[in-house]
C-alpha cells in the first residue's frame, strides 16, 4: 500500500451556486466520485487483463469528509429525508449506491485535519506547515 493519494484535484465549482456548506461539500463529493470511478474500472480492466486474481488486485479506497451532513446524506441508504435532503437525493443517488456497491470507505475527519484545505483556504503558517508534513508523509 503506498497510503498516499493517487488523484488530487481542486477547483471552483462552476456548476451553481452551494446555498450550505453541506451542499458544497456534496457536490465536492459528487465530483470527486466522477474522477474516482473511472479510475477504479481502468485498475481491474488491467488487472483482468494480466490475469490478476481480484482479491490480489482488491483496492482499500477511502474518502475523507469532514462535513457530518454530507457524510450522513452519503453514506445512508436508502436516505434519512428533510425537506431539504429530498432536493440533495437526485443529486446523490447514483454515487451513494455506487459506494456501497464498490465497497469505499467514507472517513469522517476533523476539519483541522482535511489535507484539501492546503489547496483551497487561506491558512496560518502553521496550520499550512503542519498539512504540509502530513500530506507529504513527513
Amino acid at each position: 500500500a503506498a497510503n498516499c493519494p493517487v488523484l488530487w484535484k481542486s477547483q471552483l465549482q462552476s456548476s451553481k451556486t452551494a446555498l450550505s456548506t453541506m451542499e458544497a461539500e456534496i457536490t465536492a463529493l459528487a465530483h470527486c466520485c466522477r474522477e474516482l470511478f473511472p479510475i477504479i474500472d481502468m485498475v481491474k480492466t488491467i488487472g483482468k487483463i494480466y490475469g490478476l486474481e481480484e482479491q490480489l488486485a482488491q483496492m482499500n479506497i477511502s474518502i475523507h469528509e469532514d462535513n457530518a451532513g454530507a457524510l450522513l446524506l452519503a453514506s445512508t441508504l436508502p436516505p434519512q429525508f428533510t425537506p431539504r435532503f429530498k432536493w440533495y437525493h437526485i443529486e446523490t443517488i447514483w454515487f451513494r449506491e455506487e459506494i456501497v456497491k464498490r465497497g469505499i470507505l467514507l472517513k469522517k475527519i476533523c476539519t483541522t485535519e482535511q489535507l484539501g484545505d492546503i489547496f483551497t483556504k487561506g491558512l496560518s503558517k502553521v496550520v499550512f506547515q503542519n498539512l504540509r508534513k502530513k500530506l507529504m508523509g513527513w
